[in-house]
């Protein structure tokens, strides 16, 4: 070790320990920081210790350390982690408060001058250490803003809190934190070198309050620290996630630690410690919800020891601090994953909600939560023991486990209902679970009792009632309460005059209640697939409509840009353009609004506030056969009717056990309409001509999102994997022979993000490059001998037109592993898939030329094409048409249920 040493220091207030890896590209702004500050340099100490870099930070702070008057120590060790630098650091620090600045941040010029004033105004020694406003910087998009999720401790501004009375101001960071020297010192503390990825600041800071009496913190909201978001990722918060150490090590040597300390001091928790775990677990679980999350690459044994692990931490906290925790926006299913799925992992419901009911079917929907079994259920409607017809129970997972289950049942909405679960009557709530409430605060209580303790009591008293002050005060408030009211009628109208949303909704609806508008678009069936393109399962299902039922009030949805306006128009459709007034008239009195895309503008496209409820029922006929797990985006969607076109892909979304909330009542296996125009297309045995290569994305490759919501397009793009193999692909010659032997042509049709980059891709000339435009897909497969795709439902299509298929997956352990988007559902490609797996391209052109060679019509591949698809025969877009007219139907009693017993 090196250590190069600043002699004649003055002694310092506050000692700065930064430990230093790899950060060359940021010092320059940390030590500028430093440098500017307002505070006496010869009172701050400032020790960096180079962690073994291996880039050029170690020249950087010696070369700066020779050009300012700071009192700076330098000390250089092996590369053992940011903990073990910091307590090397630790060991030569003299001030009387200590702080850990991160080098890829930075901080305010009078920083250190902010903090010297709080210290100096806490005249009593209150504050056992300080904690400094975090302030984000995003390197992409250069916004400085206030987006902590902590943020909100800091808009009361400076002051001091004591933790045993507001639990939830928890600190975390040691960037932030400001720590007194003589504590850490009498208690031997150190971060835990364990901790190499993450929460070793948790830890740090946890264990130095919880050896104090009174454990409080001084808020310093006017002192702003800068966290730096890198635009590469690769900061060690940003990283973290993608370590096996985070859901091992963090939780053993962090949070069981912490508990461990915190029951041999308290003999229990304190609740401010069970809420800061409670931050961190939430974290984990918020993360594991998102498509692509890292903890889909973690092994079964990393993922048992997580769960192991989590629930040794959930002993050491209360239902109370679950049901409490308010320090961030976190919903009822992140509560009850940690309570049923660790604390009471066989937990019975308490309580049934009613959680809608359907008004045409005359259907109630019930839902309770469950762990363990499901309950053994007793229905009662009409005083009938009652079965019902249709029943669900979802699976709720998180890291590879179900930790508990939700169950869905549909009953009668004509009688008198109860549910006895288990041998116990269960009470019934309207609307939605309501969890406990341990701890009220008084503007809430204010808020859910207005009115009652000042104008209701001041009405009942009569006039010259109690003292002059008394009535002069009443008279005050009611005043105030009179004029706040007055004040708010005021400005929500001024504010009604001046949003162009409001005014554009009220001249919607007063469109929409003429007396021709309502007759033009009374009990009208609204279809659309894309925004700006047709040619999907809408547009063939208004085509049969059109065809087989005239009298039907039908109208097709699309922007007037679009290119297939022109051609819809000339064939007679009945056509609305997207965002016009018109369009939102037709939805304002439409019975069924029917798409096969499921974006937030199609299933949500006007605002409840601005025009109410919406009066129709939504049919989802889906783009394509769903393969992953889309249950996280599905769930979330108000679905009357989902379009399904597989045995298995039914079964996989109505089926007990699986993800998904929908039962047999919202899940229609019909066939898909675009598959009937499919089988006519084929059925004209048109020359099958080309070899068509249909790849896909992958997330990794998507670049930043800009200012202006575009992407950046990523640098190296041409040296990745992905681009080398299909460009490989597009350049073998065995390729290239094989297809002119043939007379086939190679034919490409990319991806639209990846038709950004094909001018990289440096395709050869001999390769047609297609583009989504130019023909209807049926058509291009009806023109195809073979179809190559690695990842997409298209791969669906071509089985159903029967044509060989090759699945080109060269990345298949990155992406079946759940680093891409996909969430891995039923479809096992090696099991289900319709054409061989090839992993790298001599593979996949001998699997193309395999393919071509016999009659694959016999082949294990038929065989598999045939159990899938239940319906060839032409009548896909009649059973659709059925099924969303039923759901308009009201459901007799004795369809809804099956009755068990009169007793």
């Amino acid at each position: 070790m090196n250590i190069q040493r600043e002699s004649g220091a003055a002694s310092p207030l506050f000692s700065v320990v930064t430990a230093i890896y790899n950060v060359a590209p940021y010092l320059p702004d940390y030590l500028k920081s430093l440098e500017s500050q307002t505070f006496p340099h010869d009172r701050l100490q400032i020790v960096l210790v180079n962690d073994g870099s291996t880039d050029d930070s170690l020249e950087i702070i010696e070369e700066w350390k020779r050009q300012v008057d700071a009192n700076v120590l330098i000390l250089t060790k092996e590369n053992g982690g940011q903990a073990s630098a910091r307590n090397l650091g630790l060991e030569h620090v003299t001030g009387d408060w200590i702080t850990f600045c991160d080098p890829d941040d930075y901080i305010a010029e009078d920083y250190f001058s902010v903090l010297s004033e709080n210290i100096e105004a806490d005249t009593q020694g209150l504050a056992s250490m300080l904690a400094t406003h975090l302030i984000t910087h995003d390197e992409v998009t250069g916004r400085i803003a206030d987006t902590h999720a902590l943020r909100r401790r800091f808009r009361d501004g400076d002051r001091i809190v004591d933790l045993l009375r507001s639990p939830d101001f928890f600190h975390m960071s040691a960037g932030t934190a400001v720590l007194r020297r003589e504590h850490i010192e009498r208690h031997g503390l150190r971060f835990e070198e364990s901790l190499r990825f993450s929460f070793e600041d948790a830890h740090f800071i946890s264990s130095y309050l919880l050896r104090l009496e009174r454990p409080t913190i001084g808020y310093v909201a006017s002192a702003r620290y800068f966290y730096r978001k890198r635009a590469a990722g690769d900061s060690a918060v940003q990283t973290g996630s993608l370590k096996r150490e985070k859901y091992t090590d963090v939780l053993l040597y962090g949070h069981i630690d912490l508990v461990e300390q915190a029951k041999s001091r308290y003999s229990q928790v304190p609740l401010w410690l069970q809420l800061l775990l409670l931050y961190d677990v939430f974290w984990y679980f918020r993360g594991d919800r998102r498509p692509g999350a890292p903890s889909r690459l973690l092994d079964d044994a990393t993922l048992d020891e997580f769960h192991r692990l989590i629930a040794r931490v959930i002993e050491g906290i209360s239902e109370e601090a679950i049901y409490t925790f308010d320090v961030m926006g976190t919903d009822r299913e992140l509560r009850d994953a940690l309570l049923l799925g660790y604390k009471y992992p066989d937990a019975r419901a308490s309580q049934v909600v009613v959680e809608r009911v359907d008004t045409d079917q005359k259907l109630t929907l019930l839902r309770y939560q469950y762990s363990g079994a499901v309950p053994d259920e007793e229905i009662r409607v009409k005083g009938l023991r009652v079965a019902p017809r249709w029943a669900k129970s979802q699976s709720v997972s998180f890291f590879g486990r179900t930790l508990f289950s939700r169950r869905y049942l549909w009953i009668p909405a004509t009688g008198t209902f109860s549910v006895t679960l288990d041998g116990t009557p269960t009470p019934l709530e309207l609307g939605r679970e309501r969890r406990p409430v341990y701890v009220l605060r008084p503007y809430k209580v204010s808020k859910a009792l207005a009115g009652i303790d000042i104008t209701a009591r001041s009405r009942k008293q009569p006039a010259g009632s109690g003292s002059r002050k008394a009535r002069l005060q009443r008279l005050i408030v009611r005043s105030l309460r009179e004029g706040k009211a007055r004040a708010t009628r005021i400005r929500r109208k001024a504010e009604r005059r001046r949003n162009p949303e409001i005014r554009a909704a009220a001249r919607v609806r007063n469109l929409a209640a003429r007396g021709y508008i309502a007759h033009r678009y009374k009990n009208a069936w609204v279809l659309m697939d894309r925004v700006d393109r047709a040619n999907d399962n809408a547009e063939h299902l208004y085509r049969y409509i059109r065809q087989q039922h005239p009298d039907m009030n039908i109208w097709f949805v699309l922007l007037r840009k679009s290119p297939d306006w022109e051609r819809l128009h000339k064939e007679g459709f009945r056509l609305l353009e997207y965002g016009s007034d018109a369009w939102k008239a037709a939805l304002l009195h439409a019975d069924h609004h029917i798409s096969s895309h499921l974006d937030k503008f199609v299933t949500n496209p006007l605002d409840p506030k601005h025009y109410g409820k919406m009066p129709w029922k939504f049919t989802f006929l889906q783009h394509g056969v769903t393969k992953d797990d889309q249950s996280k985006w599905f769930n979330t969607k108000a679905i009357d009717l989902l379009i399904t076109a597989s045995n298995a892909e039914h079964l996989s979304i109505v089926g007990d056990g699986t993800s998904y909330v929908f039962t047999e009542r919202e899940v229609q296996l019909t066939g898909f309409p675009r598959h009937d125009a499919l089988l006519s297309v084929m059925a004209k045995g048109q020359d099958r001509s080309r070899i068509l290569l249909t790849p896909t994305w992958r997330s990794w490759l998507a670049g930043e999102v800009m200012t202006n919501g575009q992407r950046m397009k990523i640098e190296g793009f041409a040296e990745s994997e992905y681009a080398w193999n299909w460009r490989t692909l597009c350049q073998s010659e065995d390729l290239r022979e094989f297809a002119k032997a043939r007379g086939l042509k190679i034919s490409m049709l990319p991806h639209p993000s990846l038709a950004e980059y094909l001018d990289e891709m440096e395709l050869p000339s001999h390769v047609e490059l297609l583009t989504w435009d130019d023909m209807p897909f049926s058509q291009l497969l009806a023109t195809s001998a073979v179809v190559v795709t690695d990842y997409s439902s298209t791969a669906f299509d071509a089985a159903y037109a029967e044509l060989p298929l090759v699945y080109f997956q060269f990345d298949r352990g990155r992406v079946l592993a759940g680093e891409h988007i996909y969430e891995k559902g039923y479809f096992d490609y090696d099991k289900h898939g319709f054409g061989p797996v090839a992993s790298d391209v001599s593979t996949a052109v001998s699997s193309i030329e395999e393919a071509l060679a016999g009659d694959h019509s016999k082949s294990e591949y038929a065989t598999r094409r045939a159990q899938t698809f239940p319906f060839r025969d032409g009548a896909n877009s009649e059973r659709v048409f059925k099924a969303i007219r039923s759901i308009r139907k009201e459901v007799p009693f004795n369809r809804a249920v099956q009755i068990l017993d009169a007793e």
